[in-house]
């Protein structure tokens, strides 16, 4: 079993808070930013991120573990244990610096718990993974939560900080939305070509279908030849669409042809996806005998784009050539 960096934080949290319950004057004077000057606070910085490790309760410590162990398990599976210590390391002390300038005295691993919602909040939607790992009734849950500890708080049912729940969140979802930046702005030109590709097959008046986008979605072959030969013609169709009929060209046996509709769907592909299509379009020139055509396809790959289980695939094919 693979060391867990967030079982080995939940541990010595659990710790600490244990001394918190014997000796909280002990704790705070050393651990806690409550109690403390602003001013003493650039002298003692490590206070910004021990005080998350303390939690005023039982109930405090277990559900904040309960939704660590729940997102923060996942994310580690995704992105591995650096990426989840760092991770950890950058948002937990942002959040109790926002709660230290409005004048909250904080303690407890919430902020963190909901920088990782605020991540998984964004990266379904573009992580198949993700999506499965993390189910859709965890998000409503915690979702539903952060709405209740501003009701809770007016309330005064329970002293929630949400600031340090806000600004986690916020913190969790832009770091997302950084990593996932190149899928965002493809689904924004997704819907673009999706928009241009309807209004071609429509019948408005004064406007004649798109005869590439009829062909496409007709999937006559003939029809397209023109633009086998100018790629620049198919500039307005849906991609998702050339990746289907590929597909479908594949299931039926005819790779020839599979070959010249990948090319069209390269022509027009993201930067984001354009790596795993002409590692898909050099391994169908491979299997059709022409290695040279192949290793050139391969060779236009720019690795540095590449996540890691298509690193993977794309050593897989390289290790084909000298």
């Amino acid at each position: 079993m693979r060391p867990s960096p967030t079982h080995a934080v939940l541990f010595v949290s659990g710790l600490l808070t244990l001394w918190y319950f014997a000796d909280p004057g002990a704790a705070s004077r050393l651990l806690a930013v409550h109690g403390v000057p602003r001013s003493q606070l650039f002298g003692q910085p490590w206070r910004i991120f021990t005080t998350a490790l303390l939690h005023g309760g039982i109930l405090h410590f277990v559900f904040n573990a309960l939704w660590a162990i729940r997102l923060g398990l996942p994310f580690e599976s995704r992105y591995g244990n650096r990426a989840s210590l760092y991770f950890l390391f950058a948002v937990t002390p942002m959040t109790v610096a926002c709660t230290v300038m409005f004048g909250n005295a904080t303690i407890g691993l919430s902020g963190w718990g909901f920088a990782l919602g605020g991540w998984m909040l964004v990266s379904r939607r573009y992580d198949e993974r993700l999506r499965l790992s993390v189910s859709d009734e965890s998000m409503g849950t915690l979702i539903v939560w952060f709405a209740l500890g501003f009701v809770f708080s007016w309330l005064k049912v329970l002293p929630i900080d949400n600031v340090a729940h806000a600004a986690g969140a916020a913190l969790g979802a832009t770091g997302a939305l950084f990593v996932y930046r190149a899928e965002w702005l493809q689904g924004r030109s997704l819907k673009a070509r999706r928009k241009a590709w309807k209004k071609s097959l429509s019948h408005e008046r004064g406007h004649k279908p798109d005869p590439f986008s009829v062909a496409l979605h007709r999937r006559d072959l003939n029809a397209m030849a023109p633009a086998f030969d100018a790629p620049e013609l198919v500039q307005h169709t849906s991609v998702e669409a050339w990746d289907q009929w590929t597909e479908e060209l594949i299931a039926a046996g005819d790779e020839t042809n599979a070959k010249r509709t990948l090319s069209l769907a390269i022509s027009i592909s993201t930067p984001a996806d354009l790596p795993v299509r002409l590692m898909r379009l050099s391994n169908l020139q491979h299997r059709s005998g022409n290695e040279h055509l192949a290793f050139e396809t391969l060779m236009k790959v720019n690795k540095s784009h590449l996540r890691f289980e298509e690193k993977q695939l794309y050593d897989d094919l390289r290790k084909r050539y000298p």
